[in-house]
């Protein structure tokens, strides 16, 4: 009977020892697949398709179009580009957003040429973060301390209450006030 029972929970150790490695591969061979996945986006971020790239697709096709004429209006009456992306979890670690928003913005080149003047506001409702990229035109007038406290006080608080849409429009409204204060149009 020893050996009987013996047999048993040796097989059952056998087993759960094998499922251990299985996992432990399985778990290792989906980093390494995330790893790799984030790298080639990285190195072949997708075009922008307007002022709106909703990635995470938090918004309604309604909400992108009315953020889009917002933003397209602020253009045209004060050349300052703003663009929003919004970052899924897949496409990088939580470590890695605010380099990746920096990327992002480098990379479409928001703002125009010689003048550097635009904004990329990146966000991950995923990882519960936002970024607010300014280029140095942009910068010479607005600073990072006030940068924050409009995230703090005008995006923040409805992104709490789960309305990422009036979170964004709150927030680029104040923007857009704070700016329109401080540039002219050239």
């Amino acid at each position: 009977m020893k050996e009987v029972i013996f047999t048993i929970l040796f097989f059952i150790a056998i087993s759960a020892t094998g499922q251990t490695f299985e996992k432990e591969q399985n778990d290792s061979l989906k980093d390494k697949t995330i790893t790799t996945f984030r790298e080639i986006y990285w190195n072949n971020l997708p075009s922008p398709k307007g002022w709106i790239n909703d990635y995470e697709r938090i918004f309604s096709d309604d909400e992108e179009k009315k953020l889009d004429n917002v933003i397209s209006n602020f253009e045209r009456e004060t050349s300052i580009e703003i663009a929003i992306v919004t970052i899924d979890t897949v496409k990088t670690s939580s470590d890695k957003f605010e380099a990746l928003s920096l990327h992002i913005a480098k990379t479409w080149g928001i703002g125009k040429k010689g003048k550097d003047n635009g904004i990329l506001i990146g966000l991950s409702k995923g990882y519960r973060k936002i970024r607010i990229e300014l280029g140095n035109g942009i910068a010479k007038v607005l600073t990072e301390q006030e940068t924050k406290e409009i995230i703090d006080h005008d995006f923040i608080p409805e992104f709490k209450k789960g309305d990422y849409y009036q979170g964004i429009v709150n927030g680029i409204t104040k923007l857009m006030e704070v700016l329109r204060t401080r540039i002219k149009k050239e």
